[in-house]
């Protein structure tokens, strides 16, 4: 049995190495990918994790495998594919430590994951089952990632969703946010930055967003603040709970160690079915710890952080875990 399954892009992260410098560049590789991210940070805290994507049969593609399950993620829904290469990303940090993103895609195997290679089978051993953005740009990994939503739907399985909007992945803004709003029916917790959340509910304010996105059929609403924290809307309740202050060296893969912090905390609470409005403010610091402590690291999934690792942090903060 599976804690959360998750369909989508697992990649490689090409980061500014140490050495860095405009005149003479130099990067290093770190698996990446918002799914390969939250998989390998759920792992990390616990959960029983399963990857549903494709990956090219090449260096890079081997790579990451031999990453996600060094760190115990089942590979089981991985498809190595021999006629497409294994995504890539081009990251800029600047001073502060936020990111862009250039990515070479068109013709990258995530993207090109067929309906009838998700294993239908193994998903429905799962608790939980997760998505992006990313796996909804473009087909066929778009009507994949369909059939996986549609079928867990059906059996009642919860289905978490991160926004994690790439403007130059789609074809246009608008494009996204019907696409987008068309999946949010099916979602049990969305998750998504205060920009997302304005942009798909049409809102200029992300406390006025979260009721809209509710509306759209969504039971739980976790939206991130950067410095101000995190917010979450349940059942009419809401409240916002503050970020710790760090020294942010790479925000890669920082939102995805939040969303891993957030379903390990929720799992703990007995699932997403079991979940209150009063749970939040306590899953939420852990789940803002978890992000603070990846920014403090370079990579996705390197940057991580382990459970002892956050309750460390937390027990520093004058909080009992």
């Amino acid at each position: 049995m599976y804690d959360l399954c998750a369909i989508g892009d697992a990649l490689i992260d090409f980061i500014p190495a140490p050495q860095y410098t405009p005149e003479a560049p130099v990067y290093q590789c770190e698996v990446g990918g918002t799914v390969a991210n939250l998989l390998t940070a759920g792992s990390k805290l616990g959960l029983n994790t399963l990857f549903v994507g494709k990956i090219g049969e090449d260096c890079m593609g081997r790579l990451i495998r031999e990453k996600m399950e060094g760190h115990g993620v089942s590979m089981d829904g991985c498809v190595m594919d021999p006629l497409h290469f294994t995504t890539q990303a081009f990251v800029t940090l600047r001073e502060d430590g936020e990111r862009s993103f250039s990515f070479s895609r068109r013709f990258g195997a995530d993207l090109w994951l067929q309906e009838s290679e998700v294993p239908i089978g193994k998903v429905m051993e799962s608790s939980m089952a997760g998505f992006s953005g990313m796996s909804m740009t473009d087909e066929p990994v778009r009507s994949a990632t369909w059939r996986l939503l549609r079928a867990v739907y059906d059996k009642n399985i919860p289905i978490v969703l991160d926004v994690n909007y790439r403007y130059n992945l789609w074809n246009s803004e608008e494009e996204m946010i019907r696409i987008m709003r068309e999946t949010l029916p099916y979602v049990t917790l969305y998750k998504s930055s205060e920009e997302e959340a304005c942009l798909l509910a049409g809102s200029a304010n992300w406390r006025e967003a979260a009721e809209i996105l509710a509306g759209f059929g969504c039971r739980i609403i976790i939206i991130t603040l950067g410095e101000k924290g995190s917010f979450y809307y349940m059942n009419g309740r809401s409240g916002l709970i503050p970020s710790y202050k760090i020294e942010a060296v790479d925000t890669t893969g920082a939102g995805d160690s939040f969303f891993a912090g957030l379903l390990f905390g929720i799992k703990k609470k007995g699932g997403i079915d079991r979940i209150i409005p009063e749970d939040f403010p306590e899953i939420l610091r852990f789940a803002n710890a978890a992000g603070a402590l990846a920014a403090t690291k370079r990579g996705g999934t390197n940057g991580s952080p382990s459970l002892p690792e956050i309750r460390e942090f937390l027990e520093k903060q004058g909080m009992i875990v």
